[in-house]
């Protein structure tokens, strides 16, 4: 097999120093036939890379979800060959259909090793994923990494062409996964009770172009304050991808399609695919005589083989996160995303977006007042139709998602003074946000040509053993 270039471009180092905090490089990556490396800036004639690795069939391609850094969310895919899982280069890109490109790149040159060696009567043992075996859900090439990446491939059971694809253990156990077509403890029933599990929705009504759907599942006690599941189903001109970035983000951005947003950051990461938000909520009904909401949940996303993108969130309680002055704690019982390619039309992408909510607003005199729940269901649930009319209007898609991270927020005692500063930051959010864009995008550039790029950093290892670490610990706690 020849050494040519199969695809080449700047991409992110993503590491994390022995010091804990963690760095973006911008470095140009070259992927050949036979080899992946990467320099400070596109290579001329016989330069030395800075990093190599081989590539043969032995190699994969593990997915780390996202990551922030300085507020930029950044995708980071991790390649390692299982004979030395721990000879890694991790890359990342602000991007994700750049990553997705890359990832699709190099399993295809794993893939041609792979074929070359059969063909030679060399024998390459890899596991085949079935749609449907995880818990029941679908296929997923994104998950968090899975603690079984490496160890299983070595089996001799099946023999095939086919990468084993990385799959995590799925969303943490407190999190709902309501866009399954089956619900799960219905598994080992007959198929007409699987079919009537379908008919969990009735059209209660079309709004801004929307349709609007309420659960028709019956429970035994539900809260006067909780209402029942609602979901807005719309289609919008764009790609997967980018509404998924849209919607994954926080900054200045969301004001312009989500109505009911006023403030978001970051508690917590628990892992590429699983975070701690913090959310204040805009509802603006009767503000004199009704406090205003906020929330503290995790939300879990992944991208599944269809290319469609899920993003579930659920509340829960944080250390760093307790109840804020002039804030009732709403409760999010389940909601998120699900994002689903359709065909496209008259050349252009189409998606449909469904956006699903089921949330206790907490407070005295909230189950008397069913004006206000179904008022702030609503008002949440018209973000599709503000996703809709902002791609629909804007030319400028390019923006990366970014989401501040929060400060420790665990105590409730906070001085009215310190809690007006920050109301006083959040009414001209977009200048601040803006200056820190730009100053985040010098600082990684100007670092294109640093040489600290192996030195001070965690060993792969230790950074794969801490995240480990983090997520045991999350789901000890509840999650």
């Amino acid at each position: 097999m020849s050494s040519k270039v199969v695809y080449e471009g700047w991409m992110v180092r993503y590491g994390r120093r022995k010091i804990g905090r963690s760095f973006i490089h911008m470095r140009y990556f070259v992927l050949e036939s036979r080899l992946l490396a990467y320099y400070k800036k596109k290579p001329q004639d016989n330069q030395v890379p800075i990093k190599t690795l081989l590539i043969d069939g032995n190699c994969r391609v593990e997915d780390r979800g996202l990551k922030t850094h300085h507020g930029h969310m950044v995708y980071v895919l991790s390649v390692y060959n299982k004979k030395e899982k721990y000879h890694r280069i991790t890359m990342a890109a602000f991007n994700i259909q750049e990553a997705l490109i890359w990832k699709e790149k190099i399993e295809l040159v794993i893939d041609q090793h792979q074929e070359s060696q059969v063909s030679n009567g060399n024998k390459y043992v890899s596991f085949e994923y079935k749609s449907g075996m995880d818990n029941g859900r679908n296929g997923s090439s994104s998950d968090h990494e899975s603690q079984f990446s490496a160890q299983e491939d070595e089996d001799d059971g099946h023999l095939n062409l086919m990468r084993r694809t990385t799959i995590g253990n799925g969303p943490p156990d407190l999190v709902h996964d309501w866009t399954r077509e089956l619900d799960s403890d219905l598994s080992n029933q007959n198929i007409n009770n699987q079919a009537f599990s379908r008919k969990h929705w009735r059209l209660l009504q079309c709004q801004n172009g929307l349709r609007i759907f309420e659960e028709l599942l019956e429970v035994d006690y539900l809260p006067r304050s909780c209402s029942r599941a609602m979901k807005a189903v719309g289609v919008v001109e764009a790609s997967c991808e980018e509404i998924f970035e849209l919607v994954m983000s926080m900054d200045g951005t969301r004001y312009e399609w989500d109505c009911s947003f006023q403030y978001g950051s970051l508690v917590e990461e628990v892992d590429g695919h699983t975070a701690i938000l913090y959310h204040r909520l805009q509802l603006d009904w009767f503000p004199m005589f009704v406090w205003p909401r906020d929330l503290c949940y995790v939300r879990y996303w992944r991208r599944n083989d269809d290319g469609s993108y899920v993003v579930l969130f659920r509340s829960r309680e944080h250390e760093n996160c307790g109840p804020q002055p002039g804030y009732v704690r709403a409760h999010v019982e389940s909601g998120g995303f699900n994002i689903s390619p359709l065909k496209p039309r008259n050349g252009r992408p189409r998606t449909q977006v469904q956006h699903l909510m089921q949330i206790d607003l907490k407070g005295w005199g909230v189950g008397y007042l069913s004006m206000f729940q179904q008022h702030c269901l609503f008002q949440m649930l018209n973000s599709v139709a503000g996703l809709r009319e902002w791609f629909a209007q804007t030319d400028e898609r390019s923006a990366h998602p970014r989401i501040p991270v929060m400060v420790n927020m665990a105590s409730a005692s906070v001085s009215s003074k310190k809690n007006q500063n920050l109301q006083d930051s959040l009414i001209h959010p977009s200048s601040s946000l803006d200056q820190l864009n730009a100053g985040s995008r010098h600082s990684v550039m100007m670092d294109e040509y640093s040489d600290e790029d192996e030195e001070f950093q965690l060993a792969e290892s230790e950074q794969e053993a801490n995240e480990k670490k983090i997520e045991n610990d999350f789901k000890r706690t509840g999650g």
